[in-house]
């Protein structure tokens, strides 16, 4: 679909995540799901989710993350960074989550998005994802998304 370059770093090791937390600690701060700290995407991984930088060239404009569980693929990332938004990069993002599911044998990714978060909304509905209904996190900020994928080429 998108002609946009990203790379996707997965990181491991705390000095990654020290240079994905220092990189532009302001960037991502509005993530209600996450505590940006060093502490919390550690935790994040200790839980499953691998981490991964979203960058153009050697600049990070996101953070994305992925954990397999039950069969299904979860899915979230950070906003991207405010000097990027509107290059189709979200976009590139959701591709990049569901070429890994496909990639995996893995039918259903499952979206988690903050609520109130309408530019991450209206990209899971044009991308055809659905509502689950169920609303997570301590704080039930944030709603799943689902998309079929089995069969999307």
């Amino acid at each position: 679909m998108s002609s946009v370059e990203l790379t996707f770093k997965l990181f491991t090791d705390k000095n990654e995540f020290e240079k994905l937390y220092n990189y532009d600690v302001d960037v991502f701060a509005e993530s209600p799901d996450l505590q940006w700290s060093v502490d919390s995407l550690k935790n994040e991984s200790e839980n499953g989710w691998r981490v991964y930088s979203v960058q153009v060239g050697d600049e990070i404009v996101a953070a994305a993350f992925l954990k397999e569980e039950d069969g299904k693929l979860l899915t979230k990332n950070t906003p991207i960074k405010l000097l990027h938004q509107g290059n189709g990069y979200s976009h590139v993002i959701k591709e990049f989550f569901e070429n890994e599911a496909q990639k995996n044998n893995i039918s259903k990714v499952i979206n988690i998005c903050p609520i109130d978060n309408f530019r991450m909304i209206s990209l899971n509905e044009t991308h055809g994802y659905k509502k689950t209904g169920n609303i997570v996190g301590d704080g039930k900020s944030l709603i799943e998304w689902v998309k079929d994928i089995k069969g999307d080429s």
